[in-house]
């Protein structure tokens, strides 16, 4: 469905990065997102505690990333996994209809990142920043001992990103700790986007 609609809305994009697009739009990220904005976790029967604090943890995250956090907050997965499955559902009472069943959810999916405000995932983007600016950049892995990531550019630490949950979200908060410290810091304001 996603994919369809960003092949007509955007019929001058590439292959790549109409991917790119549909990936960031039905990711687990994004999927818990409806989930959240629908309270369709209160309709779970769920007796563990530590879930409804991820919830919540999700939850006020959400706030500091309103569209996407490009993997710097790690969802609760069954959140995702309600919204497919409801998606599911109508999909199978719209007979089998791709078009029937997009006219029913493609609101409930709504903010849909668009081309205009798809962003680069935050360790592509330090890599391209650096490289750009000829800044050499080591992403250092101290997961298994302090649960953390630390960014080191032209030898000097400028960030750190932590998560208790999964490396891939301390190192992409890290990365994007160091991309905001980089930019901070270099003499003229150049970001990945500038040609």
């Amino acid at each position: 469905m996603i994919a369809k609609e960003h092949y007509f809305a955007y019929p001058d994009l590439s292959s790549k990065d109409l991917t790119d697009l549909r990936s960031v739009n039905v990711d687990t990220e994004k999927l818990a997102r409806v989930g959240i904005k629908y309270n369709l976790h209160n309709h779970l029967r769920c007796q563990i505690q530590s879930f409804n604090e991820q919830v919540e943890e999700f939850r006020s995250a959400t706030l500091e990333y309103p569209l996407h956090s490009l993997g710097c907050i790690n969802p609760p997965k069954v959140l995702a996994d309600i919204v497919e499955a409801l998606i599911a559902a109508i999909y199978i009472d719209c007979n089998f209809s791709i078009d029937i069943t997009w006219q029913a959810v493609k609101d409930m999916l709504q903010p849909l990142i668009t081309p205009e405000t798809l962003e680069i995932q935050p360790v592509t983007k330090i890599m391209q920043l650096c490289q750009k600016n000829k800044l050499e950049i080591n992403i250092v892995d101290n997961w298994d001992k302090t649960r953390e990531f630390e960014c080191f550019v032209d030898g000097k630490s400028v960030a750190k990103g932590k998560s208790s949950q999964t490396k891939d979200t301390a190192r992409n908060r890290a990365a994007y700790n160091a991309y905001e410290q980089v930019i901070e810091n270099l003499p003229m304001k150049t970001t990945v986007k500038d040609h």
